[in-house]
């Protein structure tokens, strides 16, 4: 069996011209910046490294938790109901666009997390059920048979 040798990365720079548009000049910015650090993308960071999923998913909730009372409240509930029981609770994915980008994020980022399978979301919860089905109660979000 024979192997190709691998040459050693080039630090040779090669010059690249993009067109993009104005709107996206700051995604692309901070793409570049990114890739120039050596930093791996978001999604690839959060598909290989469980202890970042994890803490990404312990943040997201603590946003999540600290909302209710406010107009997005409502939607992020919901989110949350859709995780504890999606057959009682379903949710349409597009009221997450409603959602400012933190707290969009807080949801899918939570949302990876509970893909993981590991823990129920009420039991990241301060008081567990009970905290949960309040908030059921205040937002008016009723079981699908009700």
């Amino acid at each position: 069996m024979s192997t190709v040798p691998r040459r050693p990365p080039s630090a040779k720079k090669i010059p690249v011209e993009v067109d993009i548009p104005a709107s996206r000049l700051d995604e692309f910015d901070r793409a570049i910046t990114a890739l120039a650090a050596g930093e791996r993308p978001r999604m690839d960071t959060l598909a290989r490294d469980e202890g970042e999923i994890v803490r990404r998913a312990r943040a997201a909730l603590a946003r999540i938790e600290a909302y209710p009372g406010t107009g997005q409240a409502r939607r992020l509930v919901k989110c949350l109901a859709g995780l504890y029981n999606g057959e009682d609770y379903p949710v349409d994915l597009a009221e997450l666009r409603a959602l400012d980008t933190e707290l969009a994020n807080a949801c899918l980022d939570y949302l990876n997390y509970d893909r993981l399978g590991k823990r129920e979301v009420h039991k990241h919860l301060e008081n567990g059920d009970r905290d949960l089905h309040r908030w059921f109660k205040r937002y008016d979000l009723l079981p699908r048979d009700s």
